[in-house]
């Protein structure tokens, strides 16, 4: 099963480009690989949104963060689970 990441490539000018919400089921040191659309040896290729393919140069890429964060489903029962302690407390005061 799959986990939900953010990725984030910082380039070599202090600046840093993030693609939310990447799903993958690589292991660590290939998370990055589901984020982008294509690479090469040369370039990383991200695209954004529909309209936006950002082109990256690899040596001007210093690091890439890949961070875990809550997907869909989890955000979901999170919020259940918050409703129903939300009933639960009212219910114990008589509302």
């Amino acid at each position: 099963m799959g986990k939900v990441y953010d990725v984030t490539f910082h380039t070599s000018d202090g600046k840093a480009i993030i693609k939310r919400g990447v799903y993958s089921e690589h292991t660590d040191e290939h998370i990055w690989e589901d984020a982008v659309e294509k690479f090469d040896a040369d370039h990383i290729y991200i695209k954004m949104n529909d309209k936006t393919l950002v082109c990256l140069t690899r040596k001007y890429i210093v690091r890439i963060d890949m961070t875990t964060v809550e997907g869909p489903v989890e955000k979901a029962i999170k919020r259940n689970d918050e409703f129903q302690n939300v009933i639960y407390t009212f219910s114990k005061m008589g509302l």
